[in-house]
């Protein structure tokens, strides 16, 4: 009981330490956040009650919203609420009449007003060329805006457009009600149930989060048995005269051939990693775990210490989803981008992914008759 009257003692006093002296949470260096970040870390560590976890969980609410108010701080310039319109749409202007981002003054991209522009003797005393230079479209040239100054620093890769997310939704008319003539049995029309055609229910179970899981399970199923067969007859042909080693190189390569583990399990590397699309590598991701976390696919790790997968027995299925003692699930976030997709292509030497490649649909456009990408 004194531990955990401690524990919540010394919570609170870091929240209050926050709530009387926000200005040093406000600089510009961010010492005291990461002091207070570091000192929570290993607080929660032995945090072992609800009322504790909620006490720390005020704390990094009261975190996060001085951390805003210091970006904000930072970056509201000379501004009262924020980024100086007026200066920021000068800046872009100058940006685009001198062609900014272009170190080489006889560069193609730039126009013959933007190359008089650079000359230094231009803006000189006596020098009245700034009325012969025209515009020339260049004061408004978003184009170049985007080119050399947004496209080089965004760092996300270019999806296809089935990760819109909200864009993808229909647009909401709003219904306004009609008022109908008073009911007359002779107006009655006949009205028949709605036909249901083969094409529809294949276009509903394309996007079924659970009909997609079930043919990866199937898939890794029967490409399990393919491998651990195709391994245990080629082990069968090796020359009993090797040595153990010699043995062992072989029996590992003629495994990795076949992307499997001494568990008996499919290299994950090798199954979800698609080489020909960084997209489709994030969704057989998320499809497996959901197949993880259903208890369908157990995860182990090899004498290597690389992740395995492999289809459960239905018989240790049931028992899971039945049994009271069922084992511990844990959750962790995995993270991955662009280089470390190509790093792993590389390293596993992958050339064709495990899981089939599927081809994407052509999108039909921009906003259709029924709202928008309909």
């Amino acid at each position: 009981m004194q531990e955990r009257r401690e524990i919540q003692r010394t919570l609170r006093g870091m929240q209050q330490e926050m709530r009387e002296n926000p200005d040093e949470f406000l600089q510009a260096d961010p010492t005291a956040l990461l002091d207070y970040l570091k000192k929570s870390d290993s607080v929660i560590m032995n945090v072992k009650q609800t009322v504790e976890a909620a006490i720390d969980s005020r704390g990094l609410v009261i975190a996060a919203d001085l951390s805003a108010r210091r970006v904000q701080r930072l970056t509201s310039g000379t501004a009262a609420n924020g980024v100086d319109v007026d200066e920021f749409v000068s800046k872009c202007i100058s940006y685009m009449r001198h062609g900014g981002g272009i170190d080489n003054d006889e560069a193609v991209e730039l126009s013959s007003t933007q190359r008089r522009r650079r000359q230094p003797n231009r803006g000189a005393i006596g020098n009245d060329d700034d009325d012969e230079v025209g515009d020339d479209g260049d004061m408004e040239n978003w184009a170049h805006l985007g080119r050399f100054a947004i496209i080089p620093y965004i760092r996300r890769p270019a999806l296809p457009g089935f990760l819109m997310g909200p864009l993808s939704i229909e647009k909401k008319a709003r219904k306004t009600a009609v008022r109908s003539a008073p009911f007359k049995i002779s107006n009655l029309r006949e009205v028949r149930p709605e036909e249901v055609r083969a094409e529809d229910l294949k276009k509903s179970d394309k996007n079924d989060l659970t009909a997609i899981c079930l043919k990866i399970y199937a898939q890794l199923e029967k490409f399990q048995e393919y491998a651990q067969n195709k391994v245990e007859d080629q082990l069968q042909q090796l020359d009993d005269n090797l040595s153990d080693d010699e043995q062992k190189r072989k029996a590992d390569e003629i495994m990795n051939e076949y992307a499997l583990r001494d568990t008996g399990g499919i290299d994950l590397m090798r199954f979800v990693v698609n080489p020909r699309s960084f997209a489709q590598t994030v969704e057989n991701m998320f499809y497996v775990s959901f197949l993880i976390r259903e208890g369908k696919v157990e995860l182990q790790f090899d004498d290597k210490n690389l992740p395995a997968i492999a289809p459960m027995k239905l018989d240790l299925q049931e028992e899971n989803a039945n049994s009271r003692h069922a084992a511990m699930r844990h959750q962790a976030i995995m993270s991955i981008d662009m280089g470390i997709w190509r790093d792993i292509i590389d390293a596993f030497e992958i050339k064709e992914s495990i899981m089939p490649h599927r081809e994407e649909e052509e999108s039909t456009g921009g906003p259709g008759a029924q709202g928008w990408y309909s």
